[in-house]
């Protein structure tokens, strides 16, 4: 039998091996990248409000109340 028809098992696991470790640092990757996307939407928003807050001269004690109220709408947004 021709030797470069036969496929090993062990060349088989060591691809296995080597696509897995290369997932899992795709996936950390992944997870960096997800963590400074949500933090600067976050400075986006802060900004946002800022300027609204500036364009309304409402009070520091509404703009704080605001936020809270759009951070708990959008959490229930997200369910």
């Amino acid at each position: 039998m021709d030797k470069s028809k036969i496929i090993s098992i062990t060349d088989i696991i060591e691809n296995k091996v080597r696509k897995q470790k290369e997932l899992d640092d795709y996936n950390a990757r992944l997870e960096e990248l997800q963590r400074q996307k949500f933090w600067l939407e976050k400075e986006i928003q802060m900004a946002e409000f800022i300027i609204a807050a500036v364009q309304s001269e409402i009070s520091p004690k509404a703009f704080v109340q605001e936020l809270l109220n759009y951070e708990i709408g959008k959490m229930s947004d997200d369910d």
